[in-house]
Protein backbone atom coordinates (compact mmCIF):
# COMPACT_ATOMS: atom_id res chain seq x y z
CA UNK A 1 0.00 0.00 0.00
CA UNK A 2 1.11 3.59 -0.66
CA UNK A 3 -0.04 6.94 0.61
CA UNK A 4 -2.05 8.18 -2.41
CA UNK A 5 -0.81 11.10 -4.50
CA UNK A 6 2.82 10.77 -3.33
CA UNK A 7 5.07 10.17 -6.32
CA UNK A 8 8.21 8.06 -5.93
CA UNK A 9 7.36 7.44 -2.29
CA UNK A 10 10.12 5.66 -0.37
CA UNK A 11 8.56 2.90 1.67
CA UNK A 12 8.38 3.20 5.43
CA UNK A 13 8.26 -0.56 5.45
CA UNK A 14 8.41 -2.77 2.37
CA UNK A 15 5.82 -5.04 3.96
CA UNK A 16 3.05 -2.48 3.70
CA UNK A 17 4.06 -0.13 0.87
CA UNK A 18 5.04 -1.32 -2.61
CA UNK A 19 5.00 1.41 -5.26
CA UNK A 20 3.02 4.38 -6.65
CA UNK A 21 -0.76 4.13 -6.40
CA UNK A 22 -3.41 6.75 -6.99
CA UNK A 23 -6.45 5.39 -5.14
CA UNK A 24 -7.16 7.85 -2.32
CA UNK A 25 -9.36 5.31 -0.58
CA UNK A 26 -6.37 3.16 0.28
CA UNK A 27 -5.44 5.70 2.91
CA UNK A 28 -8.43 4.53 4.88
CA UNK A 29 -6.73 1.15 5.20
CA UNK A 30 -4.33 2.77 7.65
CA UNK A 31 -7.03 2.31 10.24
CA UNK A 32 -6.81 -1.47 9.91
CA UNK A 33 -3.17 -1.60 10.98
CA UNK A 34 -1.76 -1.32 14.45
CA UNK A 35 -1.40 2.12 16.00
CA UNK A 36 2.37 1.78 15.75
CA UNK A 37 2.32 1.10 12.02
CA UNK A 38 -0.32 3.78 11.46
CA UNK A 39 1.75 6.35 13.32
CA UNK A 40 4.82 5.44 11.28
CA UNK A 41 3.03 5.73 7.97
CA UNK A 42 1.50 9.07 8.92
CA UNK A 43 4.81 10.42 10.17
CA UNK A 44 6.58 9.52 6.91
CA UNK A 45 3.78 11.11 4.89
CA UNK A 46 3.93 14.31 6.92
CA UNK A 47 7.72 14.44 6.56
CA UNK A 48 7.37 14.34 2.79
CA UNK A 49 4.50 16.81 2.88
CA UNK A 50 6.55 19.32 4.87
CA UNK A 51 9.74 18.57 2.97
CA UNK A 52 11.51 17.00 5.93
CA UNK A 53 12.91 20.40 6.88
CA UNK A 54 15.46 20.22 4.05
CA UNK A 55 13.54 21.86 1.22
CA UNK A 56 14.48 25.50 0.74
CA UNK A 57 11.75 26.27 -1.80
CA UNK A 58 8.74 26.28 0.47
CA UNK A 59 5.73 28.52 0.29
CA UNK A 60 4.19 30.50 3.13
CA UNK A 61 2.50 27.37 4.45
CA UNK A 62 5.78 25.41 4.45
CA UNK A 63 4.42 22.79 2.05
CA UNK A 64 7.26 21.06 0.17
CA UNK A 65 7.73 21.05 -3.58
CA UNK A 66 7.09 17.31 -3.55
CA UNK A 67 3.68 17.94 -2.04
CA UNK A 68 2.74 20.01 -5.10
CA UNK A 69 2.11 16.72 -6.90
CA UNK A 70 -0.45 15.67 -4.29
CA UNK A 71 -4.11 15.83 -5.13
CA UNK A 72 -6.27 17.90 -2.77
CA UNK A 73 -8.06 14.72 -1.81
CA UNK A 74 -4.85 13.05 -0.72
CA UNK A 75 -3.94 16.07 1.42
CA UNK A 76 -7.32 15.79 3.10
CA UNK A 77 -6.72 12.07 3.61
CA UNK A 78 -3.65 12.79 5.73
CA UNK A 79 -5.82 14.46 8.35
CA UNK A 80 -6.71 12.52 11.48
CA UNK A 81 -9.61 10.24 10.56
CA UNK A 82 -11.24 10.83 13.93
CA UNK A 83 -12.00 14.38 12.77
CA UNK A 84 -14.38 13.05 10.07
CA UNK A 85 -13.40 15.78 7.63
CA UNK A 86 -15.12 16.12 4.26
CA UNK A 87 -13.73 17.78 1.15
CA UNK A 88 -16.36 20.55 1.38
CA UNK A 89 -15.07 21.52 4.81
CA UNK A 90 -11.64 22.12 3.25
CA UNK A 91 -13.03 24.52 0.61
CA UNK A 92 -11.72 27.66 2.33
CA UNK A 93 -8.28 26.13 2.86
CA UNK A 94 -8.01 25.01 -0.77
CA UNK A 95 -9.23 28.41 -2.03
CA UNK A 96 -6.58 30.18 0.11
CA UNK A 97 -3.83 27.58 -0.19
CA UNK A 98 -1.13 30.22 -0.75
CA UNK A 99 -2.74 33.09 1.16
CA UNK A 100 -1.37 32.81 4.67
CA UNK A 101 -2.96 36.10 5.79
CA UNK A 102 -6.44 34.91 4.82
CA UNK A 103 -5.98 31.63 6.67
CA UNK A 104 -4.65 33.36 9.79
CA UNK A 105 -7.47 35.91 9.81
CA UNK A 106 -10.13 33.22 9.37
CA UNK A 107 -8.79 31.40 12.43
CA UNK A 108 -8.01 34.38 14.63
CA UNK A 109 -11.02 36.56 13.84
CA UNK A 110 -13.58 33.89 12.95
CA UNK A 111 -16.57 32.59 14.86
CA UNK A 112 -16.74 29.38 16.90
CA UNK A 113 -13.07 28.58 16.44
CA UNK A 114 -11.99 25.29 17.99
CA UNK A 115 -9.35 22.60 17.74
CA UNK A 116 -9.30 18.93 18.68
CA UNK A 117 -6.26 16.73 18.37
CA UNK A 118 -4.27 13.98 19.99
CA UNK A 119 -1.23 15.76 21.50
CA UNK A 120 1.01 12.90 20.35
CA UNK A 121 -0.06 13.38 16.72
CA UNK A 122 -0.93 17.04 16.62
CA UNK A 123 -0.11 17.57 12.95
CA UNK A 124 -2.96 15.30 11.87
CA UNK A 125 -5.71 17.36 13.48
CA UNK A 126 -7.52 20.48 12.31
CA UNK A 127 -8.58 23.92 13.49
CA UNK A 128 -12.22 24.56 12.60
CA UNK A 129 -14.27 27.74 12.30
CA UNK A 130 -17.54 29.05 10.85
CA UNK A 131 -17.32 30.82 7.48
CA UNK A 132 -20.31 32.13 5.52
CA UNK A 133 -22.67 29.76 7.26
CA UNK A 134 -20.59 26.61 6.88
CA UNK A 135 -18.03 24.80 8.99
CA UNK A 136 -14.52 25.00 7.57
CA UNK A 137 -11.23 23.49 8.65
CA UNK A 138 -7.52 24.08 8.18
CA UNK A 139 -5.09 21.20 8.80
CA UNK A 140 -2.93 21.87 11.84
CA UNK A 141 0.24 21.35 9.83
CA UNK A 142 -0.82 24.12 7.43
CA UNK A 143 -1.51 26.84 10.03
CA UNK A 144 0.95 29.67 9.21
CA UNK A 145 3.37 30.93 11.85
CA UNK A 146 3.46 34.62 12.63
CA UNK A 147 6.77 36.48 12.73
CA UNK A 148 6.41 38.12 16.12
CA UNK A 149 9.40 40.33 15.41
CA UNK A 150 7.21 42.41 13.10
CA UNK A 151 4.53 43.08 15.72
CA UNK A 152 4.12 46.07 18.02
CA UNK A 153 3.60 45.64 21.72
CA UNK A 154 0.42 46.62 23.56
CA UNK A 155 1.16 50.01 25.07
CA UNK A 156 -0.90 53.02 26.16
CA UNK A 157 0.10 56.58 25.26
CA UNK A 158 -0.84 59.30 27.77
CA UNK A 159 -3.13 56.81 29.52
CA UNK A 160 -4.99 56.12 26.27
CA UNK A 161 -4.79 52.56 24.97
CA UNK A 162 -5.88 52.44 21.33
CA UNK A 163 -5.60 49.10 19.51
CA UNK A 164 -6.51 48.52 15.88
CA UNK A 165 -9.41 46.12 15.46
CA UNK A 166 -8.71 42.80 13.67
CA UNK A 167 -4.98 43.27 14.26
CA UNK A 168 -2.00 41.42 15.71
CA UNK A 169 0.24 42.52 18.58
CA UNK A 170 2.99 41.02 20.69
CA UNK A 171 2.78 40.22 24.40
CA UNK A 172 5.74 39.58 26.70
CA UNK A 173 5.27 37.29 29.69
CA UNK A 174 6.79 37.81 33.12
CA UNK A 175 9.76 35.68 32.09
CA UNK A 176 10.42 37.51 28.85
CA UNK A 177 8.84 35.11 26.33
CA UNK A 178 6.92 36.81 23.51
CA UNK A 179 3.60 35.63 22.07
CA UNK A 180 1.25 36.78 19.33
CA UNK A 181 -1.96 38.42 20.54
CA UNK A 182 -5.01 39.58 18.61
CA UNK A 183 -7.62 42.33 18.97
CA UNK A 184 -11.11 41.39 17.81
CA UNK A 185 -14.10 43.63 18.61
CA UNK A 186 -12.91 44.33 22.15
CA UNK A 187 -11.58 40.83 22.76
CA UNK A 188 -7.85 40.91 23.48
CA UNK A 189 -5.67 37.88 24.00
CA UNK A 190 -3.41 35.12 22.76
CA UNK A 191 -3.90 34.39 19.04
CA UNK A 192 -6.02 31.27 18.50
CA UNK A 193 -3.80 30.11 15.63
CA UNK A 194 -1.02 29.63 18.18
CA UNK A 195 -2.75 29.15 21.53
CA UNK A 196 -4.87 26.24 20.28
CA UNK A 197 -1.74 24.37 19.20
CA UNK A 198 0.47 25.34 22.15
CA UNK A 199 2.25 22.88 24.38
CA UNK A 200 1.07 22.43 27.96
CA UNK A 201 3.18 25.05 29.71
CA UNK A 202 2.40 23.50 33.11
CA UNK A 203 4.98 20.83 32.34
CA UNK A 204 7.74 23.44 32.59
CA UNK A 205 6.56 24.78 35.92
CA UNK A 206 5.17 28.12 34.76
CA UNK A 207 1.64 28.36 33.47
CA UNK A 208 1.95 31.09 30.86
CA UNK A 209 -1.45 30.08 29.50
CA UNK A 210 -3.10 31.16 32.76
CA UNK A 211 -0.93 34.27 33.04
CA UNK A 212 -1.97 35.37 29.57
CA UNK A 213 -5.59 34.36 30.04
CA UNK A 214 -5.82 36.56 33.13
CA UNK A 215 -4.20 39.53 31.40
CA UNK A 216 -6.33 39.07 28.29
CA UNK A 217 -9.54 38.85 30.30
CA UNK A 218 -8.81 42.01 32.29
CA UNK A 219 -7.96 44.02 29.17
CA UNK A 220 -10.95 42.58 27.28
CA UNK A 221 -13.39 43.43 30.08
CA UNK A 222 -12.07 47.00 30.15
CA UNK A 223 -12.26 47.23 26.34
CA UNK A 224 -15.90 46.11 26.43
CA UNK A 225 -17.03 48.09 29.46
CA UNK A 226 -17.62 44.95 31.52
CA UNK A 227 -17.22 44.34 35.24
CA UNK A 228 -13.83 43.20 36.52
CA UNK A 229 -15.50 40.93 39.06
CA UNK A 230 -13.33 37.95 39.93
CA UNK A 231 -10.01 39.79 39.72
CA UNK A 232 -8.28 41.45 42.64
CA UNK A 233 -7.34 45.12 42.65
CA UNK A 234 -3.69 44.08 42.72
CA UNK A 235 -4.11 41.98 39.56
CA UNK A 236 -5.91 44.80 37.77
CA UNK A 237 -3.30 47.36 38.80
CA UNK A 238 -0.47 45.05 37.67
CA UNK A 239 -1.95 44.49 34.19
CA UNK A 240 -2.75 48.19 33.76
CA UNK A 241 0.80 49.14 34.68
CA UNK A 242 2.16 46.48 32.30
CA UNK A 243 0.51 48.21 29.33
CA UNK A 244 1.48 51.70 30.48
CA UNK A 245 -1.70 52.77 32.26
CA UNK A 246 -1.05 54.74 35.46
CA UNK A 247 -3.46 55.86 38.22
CA UNK A 248 -5.90 58.55 37.10
CA UNK A 249 -8.23 58.82 34.13
CA UNK A 250 -7.55 56.38 31.33
CA UNK A 251 -9.35 55.16 28.23
CA UNK A 252 -9.26 52.07 26.07
CA UNK A 253 -10.54 51.53 22.52
CA UNK A 254 -10.06 48.09 20.98
CA UNK A 255 -12.80 47.77 18.40
CA UNK A 256 -15.78 47.91 20.77
CA UNK A 257 -15.97 51.66 21.28
CA UNK A 258 -14.06 53.95 23.60
CA UNK A 259 -14.43 53.30 27.33
CA UNK A 260 -13.20 55.66 30.04
CA UNK A 261 -12.19 54.78 33.61
CA UNK A 262 -10.50 56.08 36.72
CA UNK A 263 -7.72 53.92 38.13
CA UNK A 264 -6.91 54.42 41.80
CA UNK A 265 -3.48 53.66 43.25
CA UNK A 266 -5.12 50.80 45.13
CA UNK A 267 -6.15 49.18 41.86
CA UNK A 268 -9.81 50.12 42.21
CA UNK A 269 -11.37 51.00 38.87
CA UNK A 270 -14.35 53.31 38.36
CA UNK A 271 -16.30 53.02 35.13
CA UNK A 272 -16.68 56.69 34.18
CA UNK A 273 -19.07 55.93 31.33
CA UNK A 274 -21.44 54.10 33.66
CA UNK A 275 -21.23 56.86 36.28
CA UNK A 276 -22.02 59.55 33.70
CA UNK A 277 -24.96 57.59 32.33
CA UNK A 278 -26.35 57.18 35.83
CA UNK A 279 -25.94 60.88 36.67
CA UNK A 280 -27.63 61.96 33.44
CA UNK A 281 -30.56 59.57 33.85
CA UNK A 282 -31.61 60.74 37.33
CA UNK A 283 -34.32 63.37 37.68
CA UNK A 284 -32.71 65.40 40.45
CA UNK A 285 -35.73 67.67 41.06
CA UNK A 286 -37.83 64.62 41.92
CA UNK A 287 -35.42 63.71 44.72
CA UNK A 288 -35.20 67.12 46.38
CA UNK A 289 -32.87 69.29 44.31
CA UNK A 290 -33.86 72.51 42.48
CA UNK A 291 -33.46 73.81 38.97
CA UNK A 292 -30.16 75.69 38.83
CA UNK A 293 -28.42 73.60 41.49
CA UNK A 294 -24.84 72.85 40.42
CA UNK A 295 -22.99 69.53 40.49
CA UNK A 296 -19.23 69.26 40.23
CA UNK A 297 -18.48 66.14 38.21
CA UNK A 298 -14.84 65.17 37.73
CA UNK A 299 -13.77 68.83 37.95
CA UNK A 300 -16.50 70.35 35.74
CA UNK A 301 -19.73 72.08 36.79
CA UNK A 302 -23.15 71.01 35.50
CA UNK A 303 -26.45 72.76 36.28
CA UNK A 304 -29.82 71.05 36.77
CA UNK A 305 -32.08 72.16 33.93
CA UNK A 306 -35.85 72.63 33.93
CA UNK A 307 -36.39 68.93 33.20
CA UNK A 308 -34.50 68.01 36.37
CA UNK A 309 -31.44 66.63 34.61
CA UNK A 310 -27.78 67.46 34.22
CA UNK A 311 -25.93 66.75 30.98
CA UNK A 312 -22.42 65.37 31.36
CA UNK A 313 -20.56 64.28 28.23
CA UNK A 314 -17.95 61.53 28.19
CA UNK A 315 -16.06 63.71 25.71
CA UNK A 316 -15.54 66.45 28.32
CA UNK A 317 -12.05 66.96 29.67
CA UNK A 318 -11.96 65.91 33.31
CA UNK A 319 -9.45 67.14 35.87
CA UNK A 320 -10.66 65.56 39.10
CA UNK A 321 -11.73 62.08 40.20
CA UNK A 322 -14.41 63.48 42.52
CA UNK A 323 -18.16 64.04 42.21
CA UNK A 324 -19.55 66.81 44.45
CA UNK A 325 -23.30 67.14 45.04
CA UNK A 326 -25.06 70.45 45.84
CA UNK A 327 -26.78 70.76 49.21
CA UNK A 328 -30.52 70.26 49.27
CA UNK A 329 -33.16 71.20 51.73
CA UNK A 330 -34.96 68.41 53.58
CA UNK A 331 -38.72 68.64 52.96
Amino acid sequence: MEIPGINNYTAYTDHYIDKKQTDVNTVNQLLTYSKQIEAGLHQKAIQILLGGGNNKNQDSLSISDTARSFSKESIAALIDKSANISTSELAYYFANYNNSSAILDAINFGENVSCGYNPDFREYGVISFDYNGSRQVVPNYAVPKINIGTLSGICAVNNSLVLNNKSYYSWTTSRGSRYTWTVNNGKIGWAASESLLAENTNQKGTNYKWEMRKAGNILSYLAQGKSLWGYSRGEVLSICEKVGITPGFFSIDAGAGKHTYILQESGEVTNVDAEIKNLNNINWIEIGYKEGDTFSVYGNEYVIDSSGHINVSSEDEFTSAEIKYPSRSIQ
